[in-house]
């Protein structure tokens, strides 16, 4: 009789243990529910100030700027099979665009970040040239840092001095290396110092890899 009596005391406290591990794995469920539907929510507001989005023209003191197209994957890959990519030295040496080389085939972006890649056109309708550069196109994110855009990705590649007065840049790619779970950002466009058109970018979630056919 006293060795059923140990043996029920024994048992209650293992129930009592294994009831609270059932708890708290639902009750962590649940959370990562949650989480994962605020996630697949709609996007948060792109940062500061916008004048466009994706598929619009800005006519604007002698600049026409459209975003054509938007796309976004861990790797990018050209229409023959290999991957463009041109930045200057400081950018190299600084370390800001690191990259490895996933294969031969394309270029993919360091762990934990992906590329967000723009299809512009420019016309210079005024009476100066304009800048295209990486410091005219910087991308900023809703952390308040700034990502300057390099000539990396799709050809062909957007080019970094703007169009000459009367005549059209040709239009091209830019790309820009943004950590992972970005969903909003803001594209600053600086052809002159006196002017800034912006554009909402909202990225889709990235491919693991893309090429130009891939897109709609």
């Amino acid at each position: 009789m006293r060795a059923t009596k140990v043996r029920g005391m024994l048992i209650r406290p293992t129930l009592i243990v294994g009831m609270l591990v059932a708890v708290l794995g639902l009750t962590l469920l649940a959370c990562g529910q949650a989480e994962a539907s605020v996630s697949e929510g709609p996007p948060p507001d792109a940062p500061g100030r916008i004048d466009a989005q994706v598929g619009d023209t800005v006519e604007r003191d002698g600049v026409t700027i459209t975003v054509l197209q938007l796309a976004a994957a861990e790797e990018l890959m050209s229409t023959g099979g290999s991957s463009a990519y041109e930045t200057d030295q400081a950018k190299k040496t600084s370390g800001a665009f690191k990259m490895r080389d996933h294969s031969i085939t394309g270029r993919a972006a360091q762990d934990g970040y992906f590329f967000i890649t723009l299809q512009i056109s420019v016309l210079n309708t005024g009476t100066t040239e304009l800048d295209q550069g990486a410091e005219a196109l910087v991308l900023e994110l809703r952390d308040g840092s700034r990502t300057l855009g390099s000539r990396r990705g799709f050809t062909p590649l957007l080019p970094s001095g703007g169009p000459a007065p009367g005549t059209d840049s040709e239009t091209g790619w830019r790309t820009w290396e943004v950590p992972n779970g970005t969903r909003a950002a803001t594209l600053s466009y600086r052809p002159r110092p006196d002017l800034e058109i912006r554009y909402a970018i909202f990225p889709p979630a990235p491919s693991a890899s893309l090429r130009p056919g891939d897109l709609p």
